[in-house]
């Protein structure tokens, strides 16, 4: 092996990985350093927690060691299959809510699928966030999911595992599909640029500042050196 290597393999494999959202949605929790998996394309041992292989750069897929019975991570009650738009879906009988593997999500919230079987003439309104907080299961792996606030302005609070997908209480995968032909998404975008904008704009002025007092700082120096103040 490599130096650099090496070097990737200590600085991947040898530090405590933290998450900003605990099981208890407040600690953060160490996990355990020392469990690895093999990367499905270059075959080198990584880091359990590890998305992108840091070796081949391939985006590596979690492998379920068990598969687990698809509940209701708030009823309990078994999911039953449901097709929206030639889409399948996982659906609770009892609460409404539908569970989505990430690429469901993905294919569900995708733009062009939105436009294309939505009412482009429907306004999105945000309510208030009214629901506790609380923190539910993911129904692939049993860990509990971190709660997102869908495209971060939107005000729909969805409950995601990073891993394999997302929760959607009833009535949350319309609200957001609505948000999304409403140009929901194209504000979002709006908002992010808006705040890196400002955030260069404050880097820009402290760096001026700096810059100013290093400048205040020689020339104190060499009036020091040519008057002996």
């Amino acid at each position: 092996m490599t130096n650099d290597g090496l070097f990737h393999k200590l600085s991947f494999n040898s530090f405590f990985i933290f998450h900003s959202t605990s099981h208890s949605g407040e600690d953060m929790v160490k996990e355990n350093v020392n469990e690895t998996k093999k990367c499905e394309y270059c075959g080198k041992d990584i880091n359990i927690h590890i998305r992108v292989c840091p070796f081949c750069g391939g985006e590596v897929r979690d492998v379920l060691e068990k598969e687990l019975v698809p509940l209701c991570p708030r009823c309990r009650v078994s999911l039953e299959p449901h097709t929206r738009d030639g889409e399948n879906y996982s659906l609770c009988p009892s609460c409404g809510g539908i569970w989505l593997d990430s690429d469901e999500f993905h294919q569900a919230t995708k733009e062009s699928d939105v436009y294309k079987h939505e009412d482009t003439h429907k306004r999105y309104f945000r309510g208030p966030v009214t629901d506790p907080v609380e923190y539910v299961p993911c129904v692939r792996c049993g860990k509990l999911m971190n709660r997102k606030n869908f495209a971060h302005i939107s005000g729909i609070i969805i409950d995601e595992c990073g891993s394999h997908g997302v929760w959607l209480d009833a009535g949350e995968l319309e609200k957001i599909r609505l948000f999304i032909v409403d140009g929901g998404l194209e504000r979002a975008q709006d908002k992010r640029i808006e705040s890196l904008a400002l955030e260069l704009k404050d880097l820009a002025n402290k760096a001026d500042h700096t810059a100013f007092m290093m400048r205040l700082l020689h020339f104190w120096k060499t009036k020091r050196w040519l008057f002996g103040g």
